[in-house]
């Protein structure tokens, strides 16, 4: 059996990107490689972004990174390629998305939502006075996130989706163990 060992010292490169539905972005190198590198903050610019190189190991030789279109998206109108889905548009689909898990025990919840094609979202968490505990904006790319709450006493809390024109709401109960 040959073992091939590459010395801590040599270079890396970035080679495909892909955004996850987390918000971060992983990238692999070239020729074959066990890690992936991810970027943990993309919005952000220089050192904020938090780029970690070799930060997840994959357990096998690989090159490139998983590519999941999200077909969703629809047409961009002014775009030259709208002819290419002007025969076959998407068809709509009904805005929706659930929390769970419900109770939220731990201070994580999760959330998967539909919003209006090429339309971003709004998150908002309000206690029983109607006061915002939490916000967050939900990229028309992605269709599920992990939220860390911040410390919510235990009770009842109104979370709500908002998109354009349309919004829904689902409550939730905050228990710690």
């Amino acid at each position: 059996m040959i073992l091939f060992y590459l010395p801590p010292n040599i270079y890396t490169n970035f080679y495909l990107m892909y955004l996850a539905a987390n918000g971060k972005i992983y990238t692999s190198s070239t020729s074959s490689v066990l890690h992936l590198h991810e970027m943990n903050y993309p919005d952000s610019s220089g050192l904020a972004c938090d780029m970690q190189l070799h930060n997840i190991y994959t357990g096998h030789f690989f090159i490139g990174v998983p590519n999941h279109p999200n077909y969703y998206l629809g047409h961009l109108v002014g775009s030259p390629c709208d002819t290419l889905t002007s025969i076959n548009d998407p068809p709509e689909h009904d805005f929706r998305f659930k929390v769970f898990p419900n109770p939220v025990m731990d201070g994580n919840i999760k959330i998967m939502y539909l919003l209006p094609q090429n339309k971003s979202g709004k998150l908002e968490i309000y206690d029983v006075t109607g006061k915002v505990v939490y916000s967050q904006n939900l990229p028309p790319w992605s269709t599920m996130q992990a939220i860390a709450l911040p410390n919510l006493a235990d009770g009842i809390y109104n979370v709500v989706v908002k998109s354009a024109v349309e919004w829904e709401s689902k409550k939730i109960i905050v228990f710690k163990e």
